[in-house]
């Protein structure tokens, strides 16, 4: 029966331009899906199966409608026989799910493929739930079918990444989408299964992040695990590409033979981790079985061990049948070299080199064939004849770094390049390092400060080392640029050894030896077939933490005498080969002989260095190397210690294959010609992380508790009992899964970071959260008596802290206290509420995660010289206001206006928010549509201080100002005023109470509290704000800079809300002010909350509150939430609260707005309504 392959390939770097979300555009999508392309057709074009033609959907050709139909018209066409292959590099994201779906997802979003058009009006993203309908279509008929998604979901902010560096995430869809918009709707048995599944997805989603109902079988690569970023990367050949697409196919290339998916994972993640940071390729099957069978179902064949060299009249010159779809690379430094064979010659003399005819150096690799240049024996060929050429000798690319000259001390830099320039023999440039001129080609930047120098991770500038010297002195000498190279050649080893991968015409397959990696003490912590992570235990008895034990057995299974040793290459740059006795290469007899076929190490205790523990590393991985051979080698050649100057050329035994003379060319950097006998050899690897938790201390009653060498203190607190310790990410994910950071913190991620204790460091995560266990009673933290942590680490002038944690009881991120700058350069974190306990393995009373997020803000600032009324001069395209202060000129420029409009805040920070709306809003006059920055002659803005100056001398300085400005009683001007919340009180009582009815000409108002507010304090509100929008409980989708408007209010506002208290005094004089004969307008918003969440007093929204609050403010929750319309702070009731018995009315804008207390300035809904207030036609 003939055998089929059906494949459909999905690469988009540019999305629609006509979207109504913007998608960042990305550069390596496309170029993956057409080397996946050239792959498949190289490797099947003489082989049993047939690959038919594939579908290639590149850019504006993968609509979401052109996806579905090469899943149904194509894909589905596969037999049982058959092979399926899906493959999708481009934008992974989040959209809103319905609610029928909130059950599998807990933070309400699908997980989601972004095609060209997704986020066009009428289009939506390819949901998880989609896919694996498509998926089940697909596999109804039984075929091998091979999923691969080169995007990621959600992750974290990509703030601390450099610029340059692009990752496959867009931001979240925030538009409802109901259920019948989903293409199996109509499927009433799909449906039925997807809603009443049972089945726990957690331990999928917890390495995924996509929800994959029990339905279709098939095997799924996914680039990165949920909580990480898929980035793209530069390759050999300069053009950009997708970390894992590039290696996963690089991995291909050079295997010649079938490789299990399971070893294709372990191998692609063990290169993936040494090459960036927090990325780390996932392989997941709906039977773990399935990732023992060969990659394709063993449809990819063996390929030749030689290439076909010719003579190209066309090209004239000499040209081999190999190129990088064979797993030749491209190198301007270094050289491939081959041996010419005459064409006669069988397979098994390829590997005696001294009848070969002659060499060549390869000179350009092309996809699927290489130039190549004649060094040798030049006069044993002929033009007219076809020959074998075989790979005797790969090049070794060098360490690629740039200086940042505009950070760095000039003198520092010069004094570094010069030495980079003499490191090599002679005093030539070292053969290990070279610099670029462009900062995207490098592997790591240099910086000179301070007179140090450091070696930083380019994707997010980290340090990779300690500085160098690690004590400041008081210059830079050429001894410590020395230094820095010596330390860069040690880095460069290391990436070497790493490198070192299969021969492109190596006859040893993937499945002739067999590498295990048993674990016989430790706890294996990730459910993934991908990667290995294993856990100290510890020791109760001898209160110790206990390294994993580890036992190494290599297996020939073929029907040759085989040579192989283990490497492990350690995250300080150390490579060792001592997990053996045999440190050189251990003989391993013939499967079929009735010899030695395999070998076990000792049992191998691992452990984390002392002195990463010490800076309080918990994660550390080894990669594991394998290198197999048919000849002796010596792998002891590769080892170097951690960090330390690099070994001097070792002394040469007596076996010297090619494989041997390479190994020693990773430490020389000599050009070594091959000689005698030409090695067969090939690689594996396979990563371990070691994770050692951090020791937990008890909170103390009475005196602090000292986390990290005093890094953070954790305040007495005099009723909590429980330990506390720093954690990861990672380690929190495995009780939470890809719960830990809320939908809106992940839709900006240029504005949200981590709060790390420790930087990243290798692959280590960095401690970035704080573990509670062995509680007690939770519920004795609380506002009275909060938790309180000093860290010392300093925030940004522009940043906020929000500390939170995923309540799996309830199901919803908690808001748990806030951060303060401390006066001592500190941070403080006030924790005033605790979630349920989870249970955990490491805690019978279960444990508590709280994570700690920066969000960035551009803020107006902290001046002295309240209120300010200053004009605006300019707002840039990412509305950042820019004003004119000076009074004298604003006067000038009154004295030249005729209308003026004048912008007052609310409680919320600033005037900078709403100011973002004269670019937005627009009124049509004369039958020509302006913003309203053209429509008025000036635009002012009145920003004051509210924490210790009543509403009433707010309105009194108002006056004041605007009189200094030339705006005082019966001016020559038009003046209308736009007033967000308590700002339209402060504008009132100017109006009403201060003579401005002689100044103002029209009061615009957007959800003014006229009538007061329920709640008692600003914190109460802003808290439960924060409740609501990390869970997508308002009707309206919040922009993240939302988040740090809030939590600067909750850093510097402890102030009462007594003034808006129905019944205060200032209200009460508001309400019975006489008529001012001044136009107001008033705009109200009516999009409190999501349908569902509020229908009864078990809603979700009622248990937040009481997880927020206890019952201390029911009667405001009651009245904010249930009893009336709202805007989410005020009634509706209270915003339309002005008498009518005036001349003229107030003028209530109906319908009532589409949006809520925190967007009536950036939805197009309130743009709207403020554009109809303006209008000079009402």
């Amino acid at each position: 029966m003939a055998k089929s392959i059906y494949a459909l390939l999905v690469g988009i770097d540019q999305y629609d331009p006509n979207s109504v979300f913007q998608v960042p555009s990305l550069q390596g999508c496309v170029n993956d899906i057409v080397a996946a392309q050239q792959y498949l057709e190289e490797r099947t074009k003489d082989g049993e199966w047939k690959l038919i033609e594939p579908l290639i959907l590149k850019n504006e050709q993968a609509t979401r409608e052109a996806i579905i139909k090469g899943f149904k018209e194509h894909l589905c066409k596969a037999e049982s026989s058959d092979v399926v292959f899906f493959y999708y590099a481009g934008h992974g994201g989040q959209e809103k799910a319905p609610e029928e779906f909130w059950v599998l997802e807990p933070d309400r979003l699908n997980e989601s493929l972004i095609c060209y058009d997704s986020r066009t009006a009428n289009e939506k993203d390819l949901a998880d739930k989609e896919l694996s309908y498509l998926i089940s279509l697909v596999a109804k008929k039984e075929p091998h079918v091979l999923i691969v998604l080169d995007c990621c979901h959600s992750g974290s902010g990509t703030r601390d990444l450099a610029p340059d560096v692009k990752v496959r995430r867009a931001p979240v869809d925030t538009r409802e989408r109901d259920l019948n918009s989903y293409l199996f709707y109509e499927d009433k048995v799909a449906l039925d299964e997807l809603l009443t599944s049972s089945r726990n997805l957690d331990e999928q989603k917890k390495t995924t992040g996509v929800v994959l109902p029990p339905r279709g079988k098939h095997i799924m690569f996914s680039a990165c695990r949920d909580y990480e970023l898929a980035k793209e990367y530069k390759g050999d050949d300069g053009e950009p590409r997708g970390v894992f697409s590039y290696f996963f196919l690089q991995t291909l290339q050079r295997t010649n033979g079938k490789m299990t998916y399971r070893d294709l994972a372990r191998n692609i993640n063990a290169i993936v981790s040494g090459k960036v940071k927090e990325q780390s390729p996932q392989v997941d099957a709906t039977n773990p079985q399935e990732l023992d069978q060969p990659f394709l179902g063993g449809a990819i064949g063996d390929r030749d061990v030689y290439f076909a060299l010719t003579y190209s009249k066309n090209e004239s010159g000499w040209v081999i049948d190999g190129g990088g779809l064979h797993g030749l690379r491209a190198s301007k430094e270094t050289e491939t070299l081959l041996a010419i064979f005459p064409l006669t010659t069988h397979s098994e003399e390829l590997r005696n080199l001294d009848g070969a005819l002659g060499e060549a150096k390869v000179t350009r690799v092309l996809p699927q064939r290489s130039k190549v240049q004649i060094i040798k024996g030049e006069e044993n060929l002929s033009e007219k004849e076809s020959y074998k050429a075989v790979a005797i000798s790969l090049p070794l690319p060098p360490l690629k770094v740039y200086f940042r000259t505009d950070e760095s001390d000039a003198t520092g830099i010069e004094i570094a390049r010069t030495a980079l320039q003499t490191a090599g023999p002679g005093n030539k440039p070292s053969l290990y390092v070279r610099e670029v001129e462009q900062a995207a080609d490098a592997n790591y930047y240099i910086d000179a400060n301070k007179n140090q120098y450091w070696i930083l991770q380019r994707e997010d500038l980290s340090p990779a080392v300690a500085p160098i010297p690690e004590t400041p002195r008081e210059s830079y000498t050429s001894q410590t640029a020395s230094e820095l190279v010596t330390r860069l050649e040690h880095i460069a080893r290391w990436k070497n050894v790493l490198d070192l991968s299969t021969p492109a015409t190596s006859r040893i397959k993937p499945d002739d030896i067999e590498m295990e990696i048993t674990i016989l003490s430790g706890q294996k912590e990730s459910p993934s077939s991908s990667e290995l992570r294993v856990e100290y235990t510890y020791d109760s008895d001898n209160y110790e933490w206990q390294g994993p034990v580890l036992q190494v057995k290599l297996t020939n299974r073929s029907f040759k005498t085989l040579y192989a040793n283990v490497l492990l290459l350690s995250e300080d740059y150390a490579v060792n080969a001592d997990l053996f006795e045999q440190k050189s290469s251990i003989k391993l007899a013939p499967s079929d002989s009735g010899g030695a076929t395999s070998v076990e190490s000792e049992e191998l205790v691992f452990y984390i260095p002392e002195a990463f523990l010490e800076q309080g590393i918990t994660e550390y991985k080894d990669i594991f190397k394998l290198i197999v051979s048919t000849t002796e080698f010596n792998a002891s050649l590769l080892q170097q210690d951690g960090l330390n100057p690099p070994p001097e050329t070792r002394s040469l035994e007596q076996y010297r294959g090619s494989l041997d003379r390479l190994l020693d060319g990773v430490h020389t950097r000599n050009a070594v010609r091959a000689q005698g006998t030409y090695d067969d050899w090939m690689t594996k690897e396979i990563a371990v992380t070691l994770i050692r938790p951090q020791d937990a201390r008890i909170v103390k009653s009475n005196g602090s508790t000292s986390l990290q060498d005093g890094l953070v203190e954790v305040q007495a607190h005099p009723s909590l009992h429980a330990k506390v310790n720093l954690t990861t990410v990672p380690q929190a994910s495995r009780d939470l899964g890809n719960l830990i950071l809320p939908p809106i913190l992940r839709q900006e991620p240029r504005v949200t970071q981590s709060f790390e204790f420790t930087n990243s460091r290798g692959s280590d995560p960095g401690l970035s959260a704080i573990e509670l266990s062995d509680i007690e009673d939770y519920t004795v933290v609380n506002k009275d008596a909060p938790l309180k942590i000093v860290v010392d680490k300093g925030l940004a002038e522009n940043e906020y802290l929000l500390p939170f944690a995923y309540d799996s009881e309830d199901k919803f991120f908690l808001p748990l206290g806030r951060g303060i700058r401390t006066e001592n350069g500190k941070t403080e974190i006030v924790v005033e509420r605790l979630p349920k306990p989870i249970t955990s393995s490491r805690s019978l009373q279960g444990s508590i995660k709280i994570f700690l997020e920066k969000v960035a803000y551009q803020k107006l600032g902290r001046p002295y010289n309240y209120p300010l009324l200053r004009s605006v001069a300019s707002i840039d395209d990412k509305d950042r206001v820019t004003y004119e202060a000076d009074t004298e000129t604003i006067k000038a420029q009154v004295a030249q206006s005729q209308k003026i409009v004048l912008f007052i805040h609310g409680i919320l920070g600033s005037t900078q928010r709403s100011l973002s709306s004269i670019n937005k809003a627009k009124v049509t006059v004369n039958g020509q549509e302006r913003t309203l920055k053209e429509h008025y002659d000036l635009v002012l803005a009145f920003d004051y201080e509210n924490l210790q100056t009543t509403n009433e001398e707010n309105a009194k300085l108002l006056g004041q100002r605007l009189q200094e400005i030339g705006l005082g009683a019966n001016h020559d001007k038009e003046l209308h005023i736009v007033a967000h919340s308590m700002g339209g009180l402060i504008a009132r009582w100017f109006i009403e109470q201060e003579g401005g009815n002689q100044v103002v000409q029209h009061l615009v108002m957007l959800g003014t509290p006229n009538a007061g507010s329920p709640w008692p304090t600003i914190q109460d509100w802003v808290f439960a704000a924060l409740g609501l929008g990390l869970n997508q409980l308002s009707a309206i989708v919040w922009p993240t800079t939302i988040v740090a408007v809030l939590l600067e209010i909750l850093e510097n506002n402890d102030l009462s809300l007594e003034q808006l208290h129905p019944d205060s005094e200032f209200l009460k004089a508001i309400a019975s002010s006489g008529d001012p004969h001044v136009p107001y307008t008033i705009i109200a918003g009516d999009k409190s909350l999501i349908a569902g969440v509020s229908d009864e007093k078990s809603s979700q929204l009622h248990r937040l509150m009481q997880k927020l609050f206890g019952k201390a403010v029911d009667k405001a929750i009651d009245l904010a939430f249930f009893k009336q319309p709202n805007d989410l702070a005020v009634s509706l009731a209270s915003i339309t609260s002005v008498s009518n018995d005036r001349t003229p009315p107030p003028r209530i804008l109906e319908p009532y707005v589409a949006c809520d207390h925190v967007t009536y300035f950036t939805l197009p809904p309130g743009l709207a309504a403020l554009s109809e207030a303006l209008s000079p036609n009402q």
